[in-house]
């Protein structure tokens, strides 16, 4: 269960900084893929909790706030490894 949740915040929050280049120092987007990018960012979060809550309510909110803290530092760092790979 955790690593299917932790996959599915990674994939908000990568779509996240997709969305928001700039702020990232990441390479836009096309305009194209950025409908797909707000969708994801969109549901991917409601279907971890959904899977979360099958463990029970307090359970579930613990684990879907868990899988976000490991999500965030693994895209933080994907972020900063890239940024360090791209700078001269």
């Amino acid at each position: 269960m955790i690593p299917c949740l932790v996959l599915s915040w990674t994939c908000c929050l990568s779509c996240h900084a997709g969305l928001h280049p700039t702020r990232y120092r990441l390479p836009g987007v096309p305009a194209r893929y950025r409908a797909v990018l707000r969708v994801l960012r969109a549901s991917t979060p409601v279907l971890a909790l959904g899977a979360a809550l099958t463990d029970g309510v307090v359970n579930g909110i613990l684990l879907w706030c868990g899988a976000f803290s490991i999500a965030g530092l693994l895209v933080a760092g994907g972020i900063a490894a890239w940024s360090a790979r791209t700078r001269p």
